[in-house]
């Protein structure tokens, strides 16, 4: 009996080691580098403010920030994001922008609420319903900005970069 007590002990260990490491994951991992994800394939969102959205956007590149309210991390990145827009815009840079809620369970007040608070209330935001957005784009953790180009390749991932890289990353993308 002491064998199986001991067996079920260190497969609950197991388990949470597991468990803490997917938590761990799901905020400020890095994840950089190009991505080959499915070329061509367009999925359009509806942003919370109705607007429908597809990315690929026809002819131009689109930088994409994956957050969610409850993470303290990403409001640095939303903030980039929302600097960035402006900074394309001054200079030119005909891209478009999209900040994509994970979490389907935080109401759209919410999100307009932490959007005016970081700043890029100009931004785009949508709710990723059915993970349709992080799975066509394989976002697995919070806190992702990917650059993808007109074709629908992701030409650039990182974590949290800062607005003038995101502008130069879409310039590069063909903006």
């Amino acid at each position: 009996m002491t064998t199986s007590r001991t067996h079920r002990a260190t497969l609950s260990f197991a388990s949470l080691l597991l468990a803490s490491s997917l938590t761990l994951t799901a905020c400020g991992s890095s994840d950089e580098g190009p991505v080959s994800a499915d070329a061509g394939t367009v999925v359009t969102v509806a942003s919370i403010d109705g607007q429908q959205i597809s990315l690929p956007a026809a002819g131009k590149p689109a930088a994409v920030f994956f957050f969610s309210v409850g993470c303290g991390e990403c409001v640095g990145g939303v903030g980039s994001l929302g600097q960035a827009a402006i900074d394309a815009e001054e200079a030119g840079i005909d891209a478009q922008f999209l900040a994509v809620d994970m979490d389907p369970r935080e109401p759209r007040e919410t999100i307009e609420s932490f959007m005016e608070y970081v700043d890029a209330e100009h931004v785009p935001a949508a709710i990723d319903e059915g993970a349709a957005l992080s799975q066509r784009f394989e976002v697995v953790a919070l806190s992702t900005l990917i650059v993808v180009d007109a074709d629908g390749k992701v030409t650039f991932r990182a974590t949290d970069p800062d607005a003038d890289t995101i502008v130069a990353e879409l310039d590069k993308a063909g903006a």
